[in-house]
């Protein structure tokens, strides 16, 4: 269910539960959807009350949306934490990085953000394998599976049987945090909680992972808030 809000100009998303015991109210940082979360049997106009009265801070959480960046020739974009301009070349075939902190396609490509998207998850791949391999011969745990996705919300997960999912995204922040993402997701291996023993493994395998976690508390929506298709992620 929805309603139209003509001071937001966008509709308001009611997502109704029988387990939910009381009203919530979320803006996305990135798409800025409002959702309301309510009971199955709430009556509409209560709904409605609460949205009124929580007016102010849905709109000082919408001023603090970050405008979506379209990957197009000329965008500058992050790679390991390093800037790199999007250009095009007639001397090349291939899509590469050039030393001069440049991503450089060839002339032809028509679809700039997928290419790009593409070069990323092999270059990430690339990267990211051999170091979640060489970890993990610290736990001595077999990892089962190993695969990259662009998730809505999560930066990685581990299952009990060994399996490790990372976002591809991660190869857009400093090496030092998407080495955490992948450590803390390996001491999973061992811990499958975020209690006292699993942090306590995590600093030691990685002591840098207060700041590490803090920069993508910090940070991680603007790597989220790259466009690289048509459609719009979240």
């Amino acid at each position: 269910m929805t309603f139209y809000s003509p001071e937001f100009d966008r509709h308001i998303h009611i997502n109704r539960k029988n387990k939910i015991r009381r009203l919530s109210l979320k803006v996305c940082r990135v798409t800025g959807k409002i959702s309301i979360n309510a009971s199955l049997y709430l009556p509409n106009l209560d709904i409605i009350n609460f949205f009124n009265k929580n007016r102010g801070w849905i709109s000082k959480q919408l001023s603090k949306c970050v405008v979506s960046k379209i990957v197009d020739k000329g965008l500058v974009l992050p790679v390991e934490g390093n800037c790199y301009e999007i250009v095009s070349n007639n001397h090349v075939s291939t899509i590469r990085f050039l030393e001069s902190n440049k991503i450089c396609l060839p002339k032809n490509i028509i679809n700039v953000g997928h290419a790009v998207q593409k070069f990323l998850i092999v270059y990430c791949k690339s990267i990211m394998t051999p170091f979640i391999i060489e970890k993990s011969n610290l736990f001595k745990k077999k990892i089962q599976k190993i695969s990259f996705k662009d998730t809505k919300s999560r930066w990685g997960s581990c299952s009990s049987k060994g399996s490790i999912m990372l976002n591809w995204r991660l190869i857009m922040a400093p090496p030092s945090v998407y080495k955490y993402v992948i450590i803390h997701e390996l001491s999973h291996l061992v811990h499958m909680n975020h209690g006292y023993l699993f942090w306590k493994l995590v600093g030691e395998l990685h002591p840098s992972y207060v700041n590490d976690r803090e920069w993508l508390n910090n940070n991680g929506h603007e790597i989220r808030n790259y466009v690289f298709k048509d459609n719009m992620f979240i």
